[in-house]
């Protein structure tokens, strides 16, 4: 018998070696390119709470990190009896609680964006059990609805203490006690919670905890956060604009962490607190939130001398364009420049859109169509964010466009 291969018996050997190769790789990308990736809190890194309208708190609560509250209502009822061993209280819009919102808002989308790796029941408690926790990775709700935890969630860092897991869900709620904490395993060295990140989509409730549980990992919700009493977070609570934040006896301690290099994914030796320093010069500016707040200023949390290396750092820069004359049809307003994040645009104050950096993105685009508009002067607004390795943090770019007086139709007379 011949030992010579017919080309249809070379094509179908050639085929079986490269699916047995694809197969082969599978675990190598699933562990590598799809693996999840820290999210880049920016400047809201430092705070331990942060709300947009009221933070309420019942009893004693022990909050270590920041607190800010930026947007509207500005109530901070029963926050004399909030015991904050270390960090600042910002208050009011135009406080470096302001700049964190905008920073929140660009960490949202980014863990909102990870491509998922792992599809799970609404109740974590069934994938991840102590005989078999959850490993790294992005997970996401079935149909991507409410995360609960029932029965206690374990997750397997692998003794890699930058390994990263990302929830994605609408909401999340939390039983009483071990049967709603989140527990950690094969940490590493570092506090693995850091990088435990919940982004909850739902517009009016996000994170509801559990009496007396122990939660751990950096909540995003768009929806009001609800503490049970004594419940203790190790990490965030970071609830976006004009939502409130509801304590009762809680213990929230903001982690260190290992920031993420400019524009996330991998991990960097700078150490969370060496984050950019207050962009307002409000260190003086938070206002005590009750009589029973400290009567000395607060001051941010201290921060390591700046290294030599970052005063070698370039400074982020923008520029805006747009129409030189009058507009009647849609037109386009661009931002470019160097080391941008992402570029919030306002319309006479009111926020029409935002757009974030990603490679090969050299112009932030925002398309307005004057049509329909009563007023004949807007202000266009675009704040613009720069990314950590700058020395820029944030600055704010406007101009204006006008559109033409209505022309007048002359009237027809029938003779």
């Amino acid at each position: 018998m011949s030992d010579q291969l017919t080309p249809r018996s070379d094509r179908r050997l050639r085929a079986v070696s490269a699916v047995a190769l694809a197969l082969a790789m599978t675990p190598l990308l699933a562990g590598g390119a799809f693996a999840a990736s820290p999210v880049p809190l920016g400047t809201a890194d430092s705070f331990a709470v942060l709300a947009g309208s009221t933070i309420t708190n019942t009893g004693p609560t022990t909050i270590t990190g920041d607190i800010g509250l930026c947007c509207t209502g500005l109530a901070t009822p029963g926050f004399g009896s909030v015991t904050q061993p270390a960090g600042a209280r910002y208050v009011g819009p135009g406080t470096v609680a302001a700049t964190a919102q905008d920073d929140l808002d660009v960490a949202y989308a980014n863990a909102a964006g990870q491509a998922v790796t792992n599809i799970v029941p609404v109740d974590l408690s069934l994938t991840g059990t102590p005989a078999n926790p959850l490993r790294p990775g992005v997970y996401q709700s079935t149909s991507r609805g409410a995360l609960q935890i029932n029965t206690g969630l374990t997750l397997d860092f692998q003794g890699d203490p930058n390994a990263v897991f990302v929830f994605q869900g609408t909401t999340l709620i939390t039983a009483v006690g071990a049967g709603g904490s989140v527990n950690i395993v094969n940490g590493g060295a570092a506090p693995s919670s850091c990088n435990i990140y919940w982004q909850l989509a739902d517009a009016t409730q996000g994170v509801t905890l559990g009496t007396s549980s122990a939660f751990k990992g950096t909540t995003m919700s768009l929806g009001a956060s609800v503490l049970g009493t004594g419940a203790t977070v190790e990490g965030r609570i970071l609830t976006r604009r004009s939502m409130a934040v509801t304590l009762d006896s809680n213990t929230i301690t903001r982690t260190g962490c290992f920031a993420p290099p400019a524009g996330g994914g991998g991990t960097g030796a700078t150490p969370a607190t060496s984050t950019p320093t207050p962009v307002s010069p409000q260190p003086t500016s938070p206002t005590p939130t009750s009589p029973a707040a400290p009567t000395s200023t607060p001051t941010p949390v201290s921060t390591p001398p700046r290294p030599a290396a970052q005063a070698t750092m370039r400074p982020g820069i923008a520029r805006v364009s747009g129409p030189s004359a009058a507009v009647r049809r849609p037109f386009t307003v661009s931002v470019t420049g160097r080391s941008i994040r992402s570029v919030v645009f306002y319309i006479d104050g009111r926020r029409v859109g935002a757009r974030y950096a990603r490679p090969g993105r050299r112009k932030f685009n925002l398309t307005i169509d004057p049509r329909g508009q009563t007023r004949r002067v807007h202000r266009v607004t675009a704040r613009v964010t720069f990314a950590p390795a700058s020395r820029t943090p944030r600055t704010e770019l406007t101009l204006t466009y006008r559109r033409p007086p209505a022309t007048a139709i002359p009237p027809r007379f029938a003779g």
